[in-house]
């Protein structure tokens, strides 16, 4: 979302989300995609206050006074990137075209270890047939995929 003077005004989905927040950092399982994301405390933070109110310079602002140090704008342009990817940020996310897309490799390099990089990990939940544990079962009858008899066991 953009207001009129063409400023981007991300907004977080919530739709379709089981949310934990932990301390450090909040839990995402997106029901649709079957998607765990892991969100630092600086991706959290970015998430948190996609509002469609809040533009992309006022995140860095809350960004810098929580990290006591200075915060550019490509460190919360590589927050939402990531967020877009997780599909946890609405409607598209249209990056200035003065604003080069940079890398976490590139942004430790610029600010170290000075501002936390915002950081997604994300996993994708396994159907309750891949929690089947096939170990320690003889093959006396044969086993049931999706195990199969390897020396005289299902595994």
């Amino acid at each position: 979302m953009t207001n009129g003077r063409e400023q981007q005004l991300p907004v977080a989905r919530r739709e379709r989300l089981l949310i934990e927040e932990l301390p450090d950092e909040v839990l995402v399982y997106d029901l649709d995609r079957k998607r765990a994301h892991c969100l630092n405390r600086t991706a959290a933070l970015i998430w948190n206050h996609c509002d469609g109110k809040t533009s992309v310079k006022e995140l860095g602002s809350m960004l810098q006074q929580q990290s006591e140090g200075i915060v550019e704008e490509d460190v919360v342009w590589f927050g939402l990137d990531q967020l877009r990817k997780a599909r946890l940020i609405e409607g598209p996310l249209v990056m200035p075209t003065s604003k080069e897309r940079v890398t976490r490799r590139e942004l430790v390099k610029k600010f170290g270890l000075a501002v936390s990089i915002p950081a997604i990990v994300s996993l994708l939940a396994p159907k309750a047939s891949a929690a089947l544990s096939c170990a320690h079962v003889t093959c006396s009858p044969p086993c049931t995929p999706p195990c199969a008899c390897i020396g005289g066991n299902c595994q």
